[in-house]
């Protein structure tokens, strides 16, 4: 290129032709000088990507990841401010909580006066009012405890009782690439305020259907992906399954697209599991193996061990977990439950009954549930194989008991059956019985029955223990004993008096024996009473018990609740166990200041180490981005020098003549 031997004429050419080479390189000569001026001005090599791109390029991933690292140290510092506003109050709960304990211990140990008791109620109630004030703390944008739910108070009061109005969810903000950390704790991980869950005993077991993901099967593990091989004994094919999504992918696979001895192969889903077999129907050899060393056939249920096994090839149930969108009809196997029954929720005295008419699926049953005005919280078991309800409401005993029919003891809900265990009734203090008899039962004729319960360890021994005592075989006189129709509880009837007048004869009643407080802590005689006694009921007598298994939330306030109803009561046993309950909450706390603590160590290294590697992209950034001041000032005269000896040969060529050329 010409511009290559600029300034230098080579050849003849025109006067115009040299002017025009003198300009060129004047104006070259200016836009570098330009250039290094404003490199020398701004200390950057290059303002434009155009001029540099393979540098601008590096640059600007550089300060993409600049900006990275200063949002995710922004992150650390507001969630820093979060837990450390988290652990001040829960180190002030821990003060009040440890502080009530002292004064459980000194009520637990002596006998005072009414006005001293007065005095611990009232310090309790205020202690109680800190807590929920410290409870519903707002720091910045948000309320502290509340999990997700981040505009909404942890606790309200309802009648008295406090609930909780808040969820589980940790929240988290990104500390680096992949990497999360929680800046909050839950009301419900540091206070306590959920029950512990009511989870179905039993596994509901739904059927697979054709739209069943296959990820759900196999009690939520799924299936290794891979392939099955379908022999005939003579021929087989192979059938990849690698990229299937639900169970009817399966059928899309086989079906219209295997044939063994030219004749065609189909899978069938019946009662939640595969089958397989000839589509005419006749008789031969259908074996279903693994390929190589995959286990996707026994995953499946449908693999053969035997050399002939029987057509069709019937396989296990592939035992799917429970889903929102699981439809009712699948459950118990496919056969379902009776729905119509209902369910009650005793919680503070109120009840609340809930109908499933028109659910359809598991989420229209949850969402009927707490819908229902019941302070519960309800889902499906963290297992898959149930639903769970739990309390939000502490302070106040709750229980699942049965409206109609028996649709909570089938769910495996009720908090009081037959399996129930003597040692969890009454908060897990079971039963104070003694040697011999523990509870006398007055029969229609007014022949005691003395119970013995040493040797009953569920709900059901007791009854059997009442149902078959000796004496308790004739049918005019039998008092039968079972768990309550409606609610929660024991129930004891018996048909009305008849025969010959007798005066010692009437309605059944119950009554403790000895030092045994049986009666009392079975539910069958009220507080305060020496014995219960039985109404009429139609044609029998019918003498119904409260609920001596309800169920509580294990938290703070719950724990200075059942204090203050003790001290109030003079109930020293009650006293001791609320301050059971307060140690547990106590360690409670300590284990989430402690998580808090480890929390805000992370965040201190974490931000150590985004600053270094700030230090390092910023490294990075100026190799490839600033000017080296040096050399731009040498080459800036460098420059200087060719461009004023471009202006003299510019003027040079302005001022030839005639005689230039001769």
């Amino acid at each position: 290129m010409l511009s290559s031997f600029y300034p230098v004429v080579a050849g003849r050419a025109s006067d115009a032709n040299s002017r025009y080479r003198a300009l060129y390189q004047v104006q070259s000569g200016r836009i570098a000088l330009q250039e290094l001026e404003q490199q020398l001005s701004t200390g950057m090599r290059f303002s434009r990507p155009s001029q540099d791109p393979t540098s601008a390029i590096r640059v600007i991933g550089l300060q993409r990841e600049l900006e990275f690292r200063d949002q995710t140290i922004k992150n650390l510092d507001s969630s820093k401010g979060y837990l450390n506003a988290s652990e001040s109050n829960l180190a002030n709960v821990q003060d009040i909580m440890t502080e009530l304990r002292g004064l459980g211990i000194e009520a637990t140990g002596n006998v005072v006066g009414e006005s001293e008791r007065r005095g611990w109620i009232n310090q309790i109630d205020a202690s109680i009012q800190r807590l929920t004030s410290v409870a519903n703390t707002r720091y910045l944008d948000r309320y502290l405890f509340t999990g997700g739910a981040v505009d909404t108070p942890t606790l309200e009061n309802f009648r008295g009782a406090l609930r909780f109005t808040g969820n589980e969810i940790d929240l988290t903000t990104i500390a680096d690439v992949g990497d999360y950390i929680t800046h909050n704790v839950t009301g419900q991980k540091a206070l306590g305020l959920l029950s512990d869950g009511i989870t179905s005993r039993i596994d509901l077991n739904p059927n697979a259907l054709l739209t069943t993901r296959i990820s759900d099967i196999n009690g939520g593990q799924g299936i290794a992906p891979g392939a099955i091989q379908i022999s005939s004994g003579t021929s087989q094919v192979t059938v990849d399954l690698a990229d299937i999504e639900f169970v009817g992918d399966i059928l899309n696979k086989v079906n219209g697209n295997v044939f063994l001895d030219e004749r065609e192969v189909v899978v069938t889903l019946n009662n939640g599991s595969l089958s397989l077999n000839y589509l005419d129907g006749l008789p031969g050899t259908l074996r279903v193996s693994e390929v190589g060393s995959g286990r996707t056939a026994s995953d499946l249920g449908i693999q053969t061990t035997t050399p002939a096994p029987s057509l069709p090839t019937n396989g296990v149930s592939l035992d799917p977990i429970i889903r929102p969108t699981t439809l009712l009809t699948q459950l118990n196997g496919g056969v379902g439950f009776d729905w119509s029954g209902g369910l009650r929720i005793q919680q503070n005295g109120q009840n609340y009954d809930i109908s499933f008419e028109n659910a359809v699926t598991v989420e229209d049953v949850l969402n009927k549930i707490q819908r229902s005005g019941a302070p519960v919280v309800a889902d499906i078991a963290p297992d898959g194989r149930g639903l769970r309800i739990r309390s939000k409401e502490s302070g106040s005993a709750f229980s699942i008991g049965e409206l109609q029919g028996t649709l909570a003891e089938s769910l495996g809900l009720r908090t009081l059956h037959g399996g129930t265990q003597i040692s969890e009734l009454n908060y897990g203090r079971g039963l104070t019985t003694t040697q011999g008899t523990d509870l006398i039962i007055i029969r229609n004729d007014g022949t005691p029955l003395n119970i013995d319960l040493d040797g009953a360890s569920t709900v059901a021994d007791v009854l059997d223990t009442i149902n078959n005592h000796a004496g308790n075989q004739d049918a005019a006189t039998r008092v039968t004993a079972s768990l309550t129709s409606v609610g929660n509880g024991i129930e004891l009837t018996s048909p009305l008096s008849s025969g010959p007048p007798n005066p010692a004869a009437g309605p059944i009643k119950v009554r403790s024996a000895g030092g045994s407080h049986a009666a009392f802590e079975l539910g069958l005689v009220p507080r305060g009473e020496s014995q219960a006694v039985a109404s009429a009921d139609g044609m029998n007598y019918k003498l119904g018990g409260r609920d001596p298994n309800p169920q509580e939330v294990k938290g703070v306030f719950n724990s200075l609740k059942r204090l203050r109803d003790a001290i109030q009561s003079e109930d020293s046993n009650e006293m001791a166990r609320a301050v059971e309950l307060i140690d547990k909450d106590l360690e409670r706390i300590s284990l989430s200041r402690g998580s808090l603590g480890v929390e805000l160590q992370r965040i201190d290294s974490l931000k150590i180490f985004q600053e270094d590697t700030k230090v390092g992209l910023k490294e990075s950034e100026s190799k490839n981005l600033e000017a080296d001041l040096a050399t731009v000032i040498s080459n800036l005269n460098a420059r200087q020098a060719s461009y004023e000896a471009s202006l003299k040969l510019l003027a040079n060529a302005n001022q030839s003549s005639l005689f230039n050329y001769i």
